[in-house]
């Protein structure tokens, strides 16, 4: 019982008890004696003082209840909000327990802690970070129109204007890694069997496995590679299709690349330096390396490729990171940096018992510098090959290859991208078999200038690239490679221009 409470109750009790005490005392009259006092009897007056504690403990009692009244209704209220705390707080506790079951249903469905979304592509990945599985497409679409400097045109009495549409690659890959240290990546698609022009129709297109590798990991430095993957030996063939500058990588990067191939490859990292060595089947890329129709692998294990084949690249970070090198443009918000790369490659053909020659050999090594200014790019390379042909069916004992590229761009919009390229090379110095009964090859080398313009729609993914190209010597069979978008000009006229644009996807 509260203080309030008691006060009031004594309050009313003496009340009582002075009103019994009143009426003890006072006599009975009749109703018209009613307010008048007999003098022979005597009197008992209630003296004024306890009539005025009576008002005053009645106002005392009437102030009491009214607190009491008001007490009464603030408990009632706080009663009241507290049951519709908890019956709110009951029912929140019953909505989350509904979404928790419904996380564990997914959960059960979708794998343990499985996370899922868009982070530079589409990704699934487990919630330990141990598996990761990255999922992205490359789609190009091209429209090409070449001009050759003639009535005639090309050889066939070709139109001197030719030009189509084509959808250059169709890729899709899927990569990441599993049990944290062991990486994979797979790209297949849709695009030329034999690019190089060798022994099929260089404008065949068919479905392929570009690329097709596991790379376990030793330590944080150091990762061993088994399977398809791209030679470590220039660098503008070690960059991806769709991080190029120009449409297209260089004729002369087409030519005398090295291409895909199969094997293993050791890949080390040590702060500024890196390194790839690779021991694989070799490159059919370059001429007179074709002892199979299949140019372009995956091959079988006893085909007849080299005996032996080695390529290594050293790669110097001078200054930035890295990962600004993996493309060949720099952002205007990238900082300056600079990468210098040498690499060398050696390869030994491979006999059977039909074959009776020497082996065929080809040697190579190339030297490229890479500059980021941020909002500006800078590239040069420069390559030398020397092959051995023995075979006595062939025309060319040896011959020798050089080629120079340089490029640079400019950024004059942060979507907007100017750039140049200049390119100068090709076959020289060949030795016949029989110069007297056998007339040299045509090996005249190419000499081409291209400028063009990228607009980066959404970044690189999605990237519209126009260029314009004019070459001022003709190109040979030879030098021809039909996805580059060049001719062969077998009349010898010295100008042939190119003009290409190509809308480009890419996750």
């Amino acid at each position: 019982m509260s203080v309030s409470t008691a006060a009031s109750n004594q309050v009313l009790m003496r009340l009582i008890t002075l009103l019994i005490a009143a009426l003890l005392a006072v006599p009975a009259v009749s109703d018209d004696t009613a307010g008048t006092t007999s003098e022979s009897e005597p009197h008992v007056l209630i003296p004024v003082s306890d009539i005025n504690d009576i008002k005053r403990e009645l106002e005392a009692v009437k102030a009491q209840n009214e607190l009491m009244r008001d007490e009464i209704d603030v408990i009632h209220a706080e009663a009241t909000r507290d049951w519709l705390t908890e019956q709110r707080s009951e029912q929140i506790k019953e909505l989350v327990q509904d979404v928790l079951a419904d996380a564990d249903t997914r959960s059960n469905l979708m794998g343990s802690g499985l996370m899922a979304g868009w982070s530079d592509g589409f990704f699934l990945a487990s919630a330990d970070g141990r598996f990761r599985l990255n999922i992205g497409a490359l789609v190009q679409t091209r429209l090409m129109v070449n001009i050759l400097d003639s009535s005639q045109g090309a050889a066939g009495d070709e139109d001197s204007t030719r030009y189509g549409f084509e959808n250059t690659t169709t890729r899709f890959n899927l990569g990441g890694y599993v049990f944290s240290d062991t990486d994979f990546f797979i790209e297949m698609g849709f695009g030329r069997t034999d690019p190089y022009g060798y022994v099929a129709d260089p404008r065949e297109f068919g479905t392929r496995l570009y690329e097709g590798w596991i790379r376990q990991r030793l330590t944080d430095n150091i990762a061993v590679k088994a399977g398809l993957f791209k030679l470590p030996f220039t660098r503008e063939f070690l960059v991806y299709e769709g991080l190029q500058l120009a449409v297209d990588r260089s004729l002369l990067d087409m030519r005398l690349g090295l291409g895909r191939s199969q094997g293993i490859e050791l890949d080390m990292v040590f702060g500024p330096v890196r390194t790839q060595v690779a021991y694989t089947d070799g490159s059919s890329a370059v001429f007179f390396f074709r002892n199979t129709d299949v140019l372009v692998p995956p091959w079988a294990a006893y085909r007849l490729d080299t005996e032996w084949a080695g390529t290594g690249r050293l790669e110097w970070l001078i200054a930035g990171e890295w990962e600004q090198f993996r493309q060949f443009t720099s952002p205007t918000h990238e900082e300056f940096g600079m990468m210098l790369g040498v690499a060398g490659h050696g390869q030994s053909q491979e006999r059977d018992r039909t074959t009776t020659f020497s082996k065929a050999e080809l040697y190579g090594v190339t030297a490229d510098l890479s500059v980021d200014f941020g909002g500006a790019s800078a590239f040069a390379s420069v390559i030398y090959e020397h092959q051995i042909n023995p075979d006595g069916g062939n025309v060319v004992d040896s011959i020798d290859y050089w080629g120079v590229v340089v490029q640079g761009s400019f950024y004059v919009d942060p979507k907007w991208e100017i750039y140049t390229r200049y390119q100068i090379g090709g076959p020289f110095n060949q030795e016949l078999n029989d110069p007297e009964d056998v007339p040299p090859l045509d090996t005249q080398g190419v000499s081409i200038l291209t400028v063009g313009v990228n607009w980066y729609i959404d970044g690189q993914d999605v990237k519209w690239t126009t260029d314009f190209g004019v070459s001022f010597d003709p190109i040979t069979g030879f030098m021809t490679v039909d996805q580059s978008g060049w001719r062969t000009d077998p009349d010898n006229h010295h100008a042939q221009f190119l003009i290409r644009s190509q809308l480009q996807l890419m996750f």
